[in-house]
């Protein structure tokens, strides 16, 4: 499902009754832009579109990145955003974001059980050894029940 069409001064006007110290101009101002970032094809670091509500907001984000939610049919967006024949494609990746090589090399969340890629070599010290007398572990996760 979608979301919810609504126009950009009737959303203006539902948002100033809860947010009482803003303005009309600064709100749709705000709008303005996001929508002209929709237009040009800008995308979230995900890939998706944007939501141009959230991202008035929020910063240039879709949906799911900016409410943690999947499903918007009970959430506005503006008229204009949900014609999909206004948005035409930068190829998914956000001004600044990464390239689309990139995105299967991110981890956003995995299983504790999942293999994990090596890390990268860092200039700290290797930690200590078990060996080491001066080594003492302390309470560990194995220590507390859970």
């Amino acid at each position: 499902m979608g979301f919810v069409p609504i126009q950009l001064r009737d959303y203006v006007r539902l948002f100033l009754k809860s947010n009482r110290g803003e303005t009309a101009e600064a709100v749709t101002a705000r709008l303005r832009s996001a929508i002209e970032a929709h237009k040009a094809g800008e995308r979230c670091d995900c890939g998706e579109p944007i939501w141009v509500i959230g991202s008035a907001e929020a910063g240039h984000a879709c949906f799911t990145c900016i409410t943690g939610e999947a499903d918007p049919s009970e959430d506005y967006e503006i008229a204009e955003a949900c014609d999909k024949h206004s948005v035409r494609s930068r190829g998914g990746r956000r001004k600044g974001g990464p390239s689309p090589d990139e995105y299967g090399q991110q981890l956003v969340s995995m299983p504790r059980s999942a293999a994990r890629p090596a890390a990268a070599p860092s200039q700290s010290p290797p930690p200590a050894s078990s060996d080491d007398p001066a080594f003492n572990p302390g309470i560990t996760d194995d220590d507390v029940p859970f």
